[in-house]
């Protein structure tokens, strides 16, 4: 462990294991909400109140996602149909699918849906979608973590280390972009 791992780990708490972290980080998401849904009055570009509204809700949804730790949940509920289902010793394949397979499709569609249609409000929020790409990066890397496999490839980049300052990261940015946003020229 080098020095910077372990100052990390001592710094920045394990938001899976620490309440004051998972608290700060549903307070963070709600936040964020709260302003991406204020920006919709605030946006000069009309067309860009449908971003702030898509951005709003999906950070609610993530808000939500931390505050009953829903992946916990649905992680016991995949287990608990693979042991009723009798394959649960042969269950690397569905883990491949759920933790690979999965958030690769839903990178790939979210890109090309973005570059598409979002290009105009990314390029107005740059800010945005840097705060954007963070939080897809951590929640990726976290669902990589459900195909054990992958787990050495993930430690050997020291993701236990960064991941709250990863989250975190995005969080803020979000939050800046809703921030500055300028007021209609009446």
């Amino acid at each position: 462990m080098s020095v910077t791992s372990l100052i990390l780990s001592f710094a920045l708490p394990d938001p899976e294991h620490s309440t004051t972290a998972r608290v700060f980080l549903v307070l963070g998401y709600t936040a964020a909400a709260w302003l991406w849904w204020r920006a919709v009055h605030r946006t000069r570009a009309t067309e860009d109140s449908f971003w702030w509204r898509l951005g709003a809700g999906l950070l609610l949804l993530l808000s939500v996602n931390k505050l009953f730790d829903l992946r916990q949940v649905s992680e016991s509920g995949l287990r608990a149909l693979a042991k009723s289902g009798n394959w649960y010793e042969q269950r690397q394949p569905v883990q491949f699918a759920v933790a690979i397979v999965l958030p690769s499709l839903l990178i790939v569609t979210t890109t090309i849906f973005m570059a598409s249609r979002g290009m105009g409000f990314f390029r107005r929020h740059r800010l945005a979608l840097a705060g954007w790409a963070l939080l897809v990066t951590y929640l990726t890397l976290r669902q990589v973590l459900e195909w054990k496999p992958a787990l050495a490839v993930i430690e050997a980049m020291g993701y236990f280390d960064w991941r709250l300052a990863l989250e975190v990261g995005g969080i803020a940015l979000v939050m800046i972009s809703a921030l500055i946003v300028r007021p209609p020229v009446n």
